[in-house]
């Protein structure tokens, strides 16, 4: 981003070698004590980023952070402000959860969040990763069938290592109020941190038949998603009128949002390299890949940490 503005990266042990293998110029990672299962549930995986934002305060210095999550580590990221405000419990004495103690003593804060393409408020794709025998069906019908079928490639990732994540990220999890759900205990969270959204909203499903696989497709042809992830899931929007079943309808709690300072932006962009690869689209139609995204988050970053260094 800027030297005078260090990078870390925070990948945890399920993706640490295959994220910076054969790669020059990746920012630092945490140490391999610190480093955790990024598929797990968000509350524990939240703890352990705040275990990680403990060690680079206590190595480093640094007392405030803007977290930037792709896919699931937007969600993660939410969970990693829930922790700040919850002393980790006693008893456990790993490395990542002795930092996140020391980050709640150092009075660590995490100014912004910054997601892309991440599942908020869940997804059918991850209904049907969870049963595929009982949604690959309604999902078809109602998000299209290539969607569907897609949709299946998170089985596999969901008996490995995704078990913790795609049980929360269904969307019976979100599609109606539970006051002992993760949902409800969002209240407030999020209420001094400054929230960008990003969401990509491109798939063959909304393209025309005969459009050039880099084309801007029609936006109005098919229901609105990165080929994974809703768009209204991606941006923490109340399922459209229309939106189609599962879930039909999203409920969002009162108050998981800051009342003021969220911005939302939309790219023509699918979910990963992986679903370019799967739809046979250029790899800059993924937005860990497109330039228009990333240029918009450094310039983000960049005009904000601007601001914070004149005041």
């Amino acid at each position: 981003m800027d030297a005078g503005f260090p990078t870390f990266t925070a990948p945890g042990f399920t993706n640490t070698s295959a994220s910076t293998a054969g790669r020059s110029g990746c920012p630092v990672q945490p140490p391999v004590e610190l480093q955790w299962n990024t598929s797990g549930y968000p509350t524990q995986t939240g703890q352990a980023i705040l275990g990680f934002l403990g060690y680079l305060h206590a190595t480093y210095g640094y007392t405030t952070f803007d977290l930037v999550g792709y896919s699931y580590g937007g969600v993660v990221a939410r969970a990693t402000v829930a922790a700040l405000q919850r002393y980790p419990a006693a008893g456990d004495r790993s490395p990542a959860f002795s930092y996140a103690g020391q980050a709640v003593d150092a009075g660590v804060r995490i100014a912004s969040i910054t997601s892309l393409n991440s599942p908020h408020l869940g997804g059918p794709a991850y209904d049907v990763a969870a049963n595929p025998q009982r949604f690959t069906p309604r999902v078809a019908k109602a998000w299209g069938a290539r969607f569907a079928e897609h949709a299946k490639t998170l089985i596999v990732f969901e008996r490995t290592e995704g078990a913790g994540a795609i049980q929360f990220l269904r969307t019976s999890a979100h599609a109606k109020p539970n006051p002992q759900g993760r949902d409800a205990s969002q209240v407030g969270i999020l209420d001094d941190v400054s929230l960008t959204l990003i969401a990509g909203d491109y798939t063959p499903e909304r393209c025309r038949k005969g459009d050039p696989p880099d084309a801007d497709c029609d936006r109005t042809k098919a229901p609105r998603t990165d080929g994974t992830v809703p768009v209204y899931s991606q941006l923490m929007l109340p399922c459209p009128s229309t939106c189609p079943a599962p879930p039909g309808s999203v409920y969002i709690p009162q108050g998981p949002l800051p009342a003021e300072g969220v911005m939302r932006k939309t790219f023509p962009t699918v979910h990963s390299t992986f679903d370019t690869r799967a739809y046979g689209i250029p790899e800059t139609r993924a937005v860990s890949k497109n330039p228009a995204a990333i240029a918009y988050v450094v310039t983000s970053l960049r005009d904000r940490w601007q601001l914070d260094a004149q005041a």
